[in-house]
C-alpha cells in the first residue's frame, strides 16, 4: 500500500491527541513531521502534550517543531473551558518527558520538510492557523509546493444547509482569523470540516465512549480524556470528533460529501466569521455530510489496532463502578448549604418537642433525684431485680 506524507499542525487539545494518536500507526498516512501551535492552551503546554503522546505511543521518530506562540496581530486566548486545565481531559499528562523537540522552529522544519519532499505532502491543520500563515509570508514559493491541506473549524455562513450553525464563528477561526484569510487566499487547495460535523454529525453519544473504553487501554486513555470533554451545549451527553474527521477526510475522503466554495473571512467586526460563496470553480472543498456508521466504525478499528499498548493495570470496569457510585452519591446528597440544614434541623426539634405528650409526675420524680436520661429509671428497676436475686441466692446458700 502506497503512503502518504503528512505534516500535522496541531494544539492538543482532547480532540486533537485523540486524532494525532490514531494517525501513529495508520497504513496509509506516513506522518513525517508534528508542529505546534498556541491554540486550546499556550504553546508550551500543547508542546508537551504532543510530545507526551509520541512518547507514550513509541513514535519519538517522528520530529516535533514547536510552532507560534501567539496569533499574528491578535492576543492568543485558550480553550480551558471545555480542554480542562492541562489540555487532555480528565487525562494529566505527566510533568516530566524525555522526548524533546528539535531546534528548528515550526516555519522552518516545515519549509525545509515541503521541499524536500514536493508535491508529495499534505498539511493537516487542527488548531489556529498562524504557522502555515507564517510560512506563507516568509517562503511565498510554498504554495506551489503543497499537495493539499486540511483543516478543521468554521461556520458556513451563506451556507443553507448549515441550519442554525450558520452563524457560529469557532474557536480556531476566531483565534486568528488573519492567519485564515492568509491559508485560504493562498491558493492551495484546501478541504475545511467545519464544527457542525464533529458536534452533530459524527458526534459519539455516552454508550458509545463507553464502547471505546472496553477496546484495549488506548480506549480506556481516550475514554479518561474524553470523559472531562462532554460538550457543554448539549442536552444530551456526547462527544465532538472536529480534529478526528479532519484526519479522517485526509485518510479517507470518500467518507465525505463536499461543495466547491470560495471562502471569505472576516478580520474586522466579527472575527472569524466566514462566509461562503459557493463556486465549482472555487479553492476550497466544504465537508457538508459523513458516513457516520462507517465513519465510528473506522474510528473503533484503529483504537483496536492500538492493542499492544499497556497503560493500565487494573480493569476498566473498575472505574466505571467507582463513578456510578460517585454518581448515586451526587444524586443522594446534593451540595447543601449548611447554615439552612442548621436551621432545618432546628424546625424539626421543635415540631417534634411540641409533638411528644406532657411527662406525668411519677417520671418527674426520679429525675429530682439524680440527673439521668429516660431509661435510667428502667435500668435502676432491672439492677434492683438482679439484686434481689442475689440475695434470695444467698439466703438459700447460707
Amino acid at each position: 500500500m502506497i503512503k502518504k506524507k503528512f505534516i500535522i499542525d496541531t494544539d492538543p487539545g482532547v480532540d486533537d491527541s485523540a486524532a494525532l494518536s490514531l494517525s501513529l500507526y495508520d497504513d496509509v498516512m506516513e506522518i513525517v513531521l508534528v508542529t505546534t501551535v498556541s491554540g486550546n492552551l499556550d504553546v508550551d503546554s500543547v508542546t508537551h502534550n504532543a510530545l507526551h503522546i509520541l512518547e507514550k505511543f513509541c513514535r519519538t521518530d517522528i520530529p516535533l517543531a514547536k510552532g507560534a506562540t501567539k496569533p499574528l496581530v491578535r492576543e492568543a486566548k485558550d480553550a480551558k473551558f471545555i480542554h480542562q486545565n492541562y489540555g487532555m481531559g480528565n487525562y494529566i499528562p505527566p510533568k516530566t518527558i524525555t522526548n524533546k523537540p528539535i531546534k528548528e522552529g515550526a516555519v522552518e522544519a516545515m519549509y525545509r520538510t515541503i521541499k524536500k519532499y514536493k508535491n508529495e505532502i499534505s498539511v493537516i491543520l487542527l488548531g489556529p492557523h498562524t504557522n502555515l500563515a507564517n510560512l506563507i509570508k516568509a517562503h511565498p514559493d510554498v504554495v506551489h509546493m503543497i499537495s493539499h491541506v486540511y483543516c478543521e473549524g468554521c461556520g458556513a455562513y451563506g451556507n443553507k444547509i448549515e441550519g442554525s450553525w450558520k452563524h457560529y464563528i469557532s474557536f480556531n477561526a476566531s483565534s486568528d482569523p488573519e492567519a485564515m484569510q492568509i491559508v485560504f487566499n493562498s491558493g492551495i487547495p484546501i478541504t475545511i470540516v467545519p464544527s457542525r460535523m464533529g458536534r452533530e454529525l459524527a458526534n459519539f453519544n455516552e454508550k458509545e465512549v463507553l464502547s471505546i473504553r472496553d477496546i484495549n487501554d488506548t480506549g480506556r486513555w481516550i475514554y479518561e480524556m474524553y470523559s472531562g470533554y462532554w460538550e457543554p451545549t448539549y442536552q444530551d451527553r456526547r462527544i465532538a470528533t472536529n480534529d478526528t474527521c479532519a484526519v479522517l477526510s485526509a485518510r479517507f475522503p470518500k467518507l465525505f460529501k463536499t461543495k466547491r466554495a470560495y471562502v471569505d473571512v472576516n478580520t474586522t467586526d466579527m472575527p472569524g466569521k466566514t462566509t461562503f460563496n459557493f463556486n465549482k470553480r472555487g479553492n476550497i472543498e466544504y465537508v457538508y455530510k459523513v458516513n457516520r456508521k462507517k465513519m465510528h466504525k473506522l474510528y473503533f478499528e484503529a483504537v483496536a489496532k492500538l492493542n499492544r499498548f499497556k497503560f493500565y493495570d487494573a480493569n476498566p470496569t473498575d472505574t466505571t463502578k467507582k463513578e456510578s457510585k460517585a454518581k448515586k452519591v451526587n444524586k443522594a446528597q446534593p451540595n447543601i448549604d449548611t447554615k439552612k440544614v442548621k436551621d432545618v434541623k432546628t424546625k424539626t426539634d421543635t415540631k417534634k418537642v411540641k409533638a411528644e405528650k406532657p411527662a406525668t409526675k411519677k417520671e418527674i420524680k426520679p429525675a429530682k433525684k439524680s440527673i439521668r436520661t429516660k431509661a435510667a429509671p428502667k435500668v435502676a428497676k432491672a439492677k434492683s431485680a438482679t439484686n434481689q436475686k442475689a440475695d434470695t441466692k444467698t439466703k438459700n446458700k447460707k
